[in-house]
C-alpha cells in the first residue's frame, strides 16, 4: 500500500516528532466495529508490514479537536477504556492511560541515574535540553526535580496549543523553569554546540527515522537526522564532561529491521565516546507489539560495569556508576507521583529476553 498524502505529510514532521511515531502505517476509518456495544466507533489501525502485524484502538467518531498546522493534521479523540487519544495524520501519539509507562521513563531514568551518580549541592541547577516531545509530557515529569531548568525544543507550534488545550500535564510550559523553543531540533543541538552550551541531561523524544512499506521498501523519514553519527556527536558535545545523561527513543526489538538499527545505535554511542550504553523496554499496550525501548547513555570520568556471561555483556551498573539506594532516596524527593516509574522498575528495565541481549550486547558482534 502506497503511502497516503496525509501520511507523506506526517513524515514531514518527523525530523523533530511527537512522542515515538511508530514505523507503521497508519490507517483510520469509522466502520462499524462488529460490536452490538460498540457501533460506529473509528478505528485507529496501525499496521507493521514487516511482520504482518495490525493493531487497532477503538475511538469515539467525532472527534475532540482538529487543527491542521503547517506540517500535519492534528487530532484528538476520545475512547472508552484509553481515555484521550492524540493523532498526528492518523498515527497514533499517546493515550492518556498508558502515556505514563512512556513518558515517565523518558523523564526518571536519566535524572534519577544522573543524581545517583552526582548529587548537586543543595539549590543546584540541573540543565537539562528536551528534543521533540510536543504534547510537554516530559517536560512536565522533568519538572518534578525542583533544581532543573530546561529547553524545550519542538518543531510545531500548533501541537503545542492542541496538547496544552486538552491534556492537563501540558501547564508545565506555564513554569518560568521552562524555556520553549519553536523550532528544529537537529539544528538548536548545533548551535548549542557553536555556544559552547552545557547540559546535565538530554532527552531526545523524536520520531522514528524508518519504516517499511508492503513491499518491503525502506522509506527513510526526515528524522532520521537526530539518528546519525553526526548528531549523536553533538549530543555528546553537550553533555557536561564529568557527568551527563542522555536519554532517546530507541524502537521495538520486535521488528527485526528496528534491532538491527538498535545494534547500530549502540555501537555508534560507544563509538563516540559514551559510556554505560544500555537498552531498556517499556511495556505500553497501544504502541506496535506492545513494548517500546529506549537508550541511555553517560558521559562521565567514572568506570562502568559490564558483567559477561557466556558471551552476553549486560549492563548491570549495580555495583559500578549506579548506586541504587540513592535512586530510591531520590525517588521520595520528587515533587507529586508517578504511575509507571518506580526504581524497580528503572532497573528491571534493562533485563530484557535472552535472545534480545545475545543480539544487542553479544560481544562477538
Amino acid at each position: 500500500m502506497s503511502m497516503s498524502g496525509k501520511f507523506r505529510l506526517w513524515v514531514i514532521h518527523a525530523l523533530l516528532g511527537l512522542e515515538c511515531i511508530h514505523a507503521a502505517e497508519p490507517h483510520h476509518d469509522a466502520t462499524d466495529s462488529g460490536d452490538t456495544g460498540a457501533q460506529k466507533m473509528k478505528r485507529v489501525i496501525e499496521e507493521e508490514h514487516e511482520i504482518g502485524f495490525i493493531q487497532t484502538l477503538l475511538v469515539h467518531p467525532t472527534p475532540i479537536s482538529v487543527q491542521q498546522s503547517d506540517y500535519q493534521t492534528i487530532e484528538v479523540y476520545e475512547s472508552d477504556h484509553f481515555g484521550k487519544v492524540f493523532l498526528l495524520d492518523e498515527a497514533l501519539q499517546l493515550t492518556e492511560r498508558d502515556a505514563p509507562h512512556y513518558n515517565e521513563m523518558l523523564a526518571h531514568v536519566p535524572m534519577m541515574e544522573y543524581l545517583a551518580v552526582q548529587q548537586p549541592d543543595e539549590g543546584g541547577t540541573i540543565n537539562a535540553l528536551v528534543i521533540g516531545g510536543g504534547d510537554g509530557y516530559v517536560t512536565s515529569e522533568l519538572l518534578k526535580y525542583p533544581n532543573v531548568v530546561i529547553d524545550h525544543v519542538d518543531l510545531d507550534k500548533e501541537v503545542i496549543n492542541v496538547s496544552k488545550e486538552h491534556f492537563e500535564w501540558s501547564s508545565a510550559w506555564e513554569d518560568e523553569r521552562v524555556n520553549l523553543i519553536v523550532g528544529d531540533g537537529a539544528a538548536f543541538v548545533r548551535e548549542q554546540v557553536e555556544k559552547k552550551k552545557k547540559y546535565h541531561v538530554i532527552v531526545q523524544d523524536a520520531s522514528d527515522p524508518f519504516w517499511y512499506d508492503e513491499n518491503g521498501e525502506k522509506i527513510i523519514l526526515p528524522s532520521h537526522v537526530l539518528y546519525d553519527m553526526k548528531h549523536f556527536d553533538g549530543i555528546y558535545a553537550l553533555l557536561e564532561d564529568s557527568n551527563g545523561v542522555f536519554m532517546f527513543q530507541a524502537e521495538t526489538y520486535n521488528i527485526p529491521s528496528n534491532l538491527e538499527e538498535i545494534q547500530t545505535w549502540k555501537k555508534s554511542l560507544e563509538e563516540i565516546g559514551f559510556d554505560g550504553v544500555r537498552y531498556g523496554s517499556i511495556a505500553i499496550p497501544t504502541y506496535s507489539t506492545g513494548q517500546i525501548g529506549f537508550f541511555v547513555a553517560h558521559v562521565s570520568n567514572k568506570d562502568m560495569v559490564c558483567k559477561s556471561d557466556g558471551g552476553v555483556c549486560t549492563m548491570d551498573l549495580s555495583a559500578g556508576l549506579i548506586d541504587w539506594t540513592v535512586v530510591s532516596s531520590q525517588f521520595e524527593k520528587i515533587t507529586g507521583t508517578t504511575k509507571y516509574y518506580h526504581p524497580r522498575i528503572h532497573r528491571s528495565a534493562f533485563d530484557l529476553p535472552f535472545w534480545v541481549e545475545e543480539a544487542i550486547y553479544d560481544s562477538k558482534e
